[in-house]
């Protein structure tokens, strides 16, 4: 089992652990997680997040490389800038779910722990005559998570930093602070302002206490909690509502996909879908008419035949009922229709709703 180099910290905070996302021990909930959601949505929340793979991109031709082979545009970002990409097989289908960080002297990818060594090994086998070099710094990197209304105003002092509630999500600020490298970037993918801290290993107990010095009301949040508030703003991940079975219109990621650049893998698959045809089904949520989650894969059906399955539940603090991701037939997508949903105790009710249920991003 792997720590992040957070867990001692974890642990004096009477964390409860549980083994997710490819072995690491992931503090799964501090005190309850119903309430270190609702403190995200109203103040701030404080999470380990360094159980994310990192990829380091290094060399001349790092961008030239990286844009030829992801669905987004790599090559024309700026230092500070980035965007949200996918790697695909030649049929077009999710291999990876990529945030591309444009740093002065190199690109980190932050992808899932899941789809880290597929990642590694499509991108390494077309490095050939390429100026890139290629590392795994997970474990050497991490990264903390800062979310809620008030994150800007609290990253803003432990950094020294000044506006970056104008960056774009994606879109970073490095600092050092008594030498230590810090990297700062705009993270929405829980419908919160909010910021992603990325540091060397040895960096981040440093930089856990000095936010939870800056201020008393700085909540740390567990996993349970990171996912409800994920599945509440609709933001799919790797091992869930993306795989290998997966093309990105179908789970409405067309903001990953740069369709006026030149060929990457997959590109024709993906331009045909879009210009010549439309996704078989959709990514959706689904509010259930039910005190209790339902399980992944359960089977969606509406008059007794299959339409979808259910990819990711939880308990919504926010909407106070249990919700759901899944993917649905395009037939059964508008907003309003009913649906049923098969468990081991039988059929639960539940209502199609556009993406997202929760958002404060403006």
């Amino acid at each position: 089992m792997k720590n992040t180099p957070l867990y001692e910290i974890h642990q004096i905070l009477d964390a409860t652990f549980m083994e997710l996302h490819e072995g690491w021990n992931i503090p799964l909930v501090y005190t309850d997680p119903n309430h270190e959601n609702k403190m995200v949505r109203s103040d701030i929340g404080i999470a380990d997040i360094s159980y994310l793979s990192t990829l380091c991109l290094t060399g001349e031709d790092r961008a030239k490389f990286l844009h030829r082979i992801t669905s987004n545009d790599v090559e024309n970002l700026s230092i500070g800038e980035g965007n949200y990409a996918t790697l695909l097989t030649n049929r077009g289908k999710i291999i990876g779910d990529l945030r591309v960080y444009i740093f002065e002297d190199k690109i980190y990818i932050s992808t899932a722990s899941e789809c880290e060594q597929q990642v590694y090994t499509e991108l390494d086998k077309y490095i050939i005559a390429d100026d890139v070099e290629l590392t795994i710094e997970t474990g050497e990197v991490g990264a903390i998570a800062v979310y809620g209304p008030h994150s800007t105003e609290l990253v803003e002092s432990v950094l020294n930093l000044e506006g970056i509630s104008t960056l774009p999500e994606h879109h970073s600020r490095a600092c050092e602070i008594d030498n230590r490298w810090i990297g700062c970037v705009s993270a929405h993918n829980v419908g919160e302002y909010g910021y992603h801290l990325y540091a060397s290993s040895d960096t981040l107990v440093w930089l856990w206490n000095k936010i939870m010095a800056e201020r008393e009301d700085v909540t740390p949040i567990g996993w349970e909690a990171l996912e409800s508030l994920r599945i509440e703003a609709g933001t799919p991940r790797y091992g869930t509502e993306l795989t290998e079975t997966i093309f990105p219109l179908e789970a409405e990621l067309e903001y990953a996909i740069d369709f006026e650049k030149g060929c990457y893998i997959g590109q024709e698959i993906v331009a045909r879908m879009k210009y010549r045809g439309h996704p078989n089904r959709l990514l959706r949520g689904i509010e259930i008419d039910a005190d209790e989650s339902v399980p992944q894969e359960s089977s969606i059906i509406v008059d007794d035949k299959e339409i979808g399955w259910v990819t990711s539940s939880a308990y919504s603090s926010t909407l106070d009922k249990y919700i759901a991701l899944g993917y649905i037939r395009m037939a059964h997508t508008e907003e309003g229709c009913s649906i049923q949903i098969m468990t081991t105790d039988g059929k639960v009710d539940g209502t199609v709703v556009k993406l997202p249920f929760v958002s404060h991003i403006t």
